[in-house]
């Protein structure tokens, strides 16, 4: 290859490419997915999860032009309604027909490792998750969500979701990388976002409403 036709190889591999909504590729550093070893699953599901306003852009880096393919994303539209509490963190929502409360049992590392979802219509809870408690004590913010999701071919898979929400008539926009691997979802989500800091729902949500 001649030496202009590298240079201009070079600079188009430099150029960030949009995906959808604000968010763009960037090729370099590669993310070489095939190349990550195998890890045992765990019990825990770790989450590296990330919100910004309606300007800003968001950068993926490392992904290859192969992204850009939407077809190859599961698309879900969802309505959750999510119950702030005043005294406690608590991850509760109400979607469907389902109370839903996912409890955080570890943090490390910037991600979040959470257990299995409950649901408090239907299941045994202690006195501070009564779902009539809750209802009465918690403040209910509706999170309105267009998500595209991908499945790494990693083993055990971890998934990366892109999200549009509309919350109170203000637009974010969230990636969530999660897996049952806690070492694969740390790396994918610093090679992906380095530099920034993960935050859980209900974090972002207490911040510009207050329960």
């Amino acid at each position: 290859m001649n030496p202009l036709a590298l240079f201009f190889l070079e600079m188009f591999q430099l150029m960030n490419q949009r995906l959808v909504w604000n968010f763009e590729i960037n090729t370099t550093p590669l993310l070489d997915i095939k190349s990550l070893p195998h890890y045992e699953k765990e019990d825990i599901k770790w989450e590296a999860r990330y919100f910004w306003s309606h300007h800003e852009i968001i950068c993926l880096t490392g992904l290859d032009d192969s992204f850009l393919d939407l077809r190859q994303y599961e698309i879900k539209h969802r309505e959750d309604h999510y119950l702030l509490l005043t005294d406690n963190d608590f991850n509760i929502k109400k979607r469907r027909e389902e109370l839903q409360y996912k409890p955080l049992l570890q943090e490390q590392d910037n991600i979040r490792g959470f257990g299995k979802k409950i649901d408090l219509y239907h299941a045994s809870s202690p006195v501070d998750l009564q779902p009539d408690m809750l209802h009465k004590k918690g403040k209910q913010v509706t999170v309105c969500k267009i998500t595209l999701i991908h499945k790494f071919p990693t083993v055990p898979s971890v998934k990366l979701e892109l999200a549009r929400l509309c919350i109170q008539d203000n637009v974010f926009f969230s990636t969530c990388i999660e897996g049952r691997s806690k070492t694969l979802v740390t790396h994918i989500a610093k090679h992906l976002l380095p530099g920034h800091v993960s935050c859980d729902y209900v974090s972002f949500l207490k911040q510009f409403v207050k329960p």
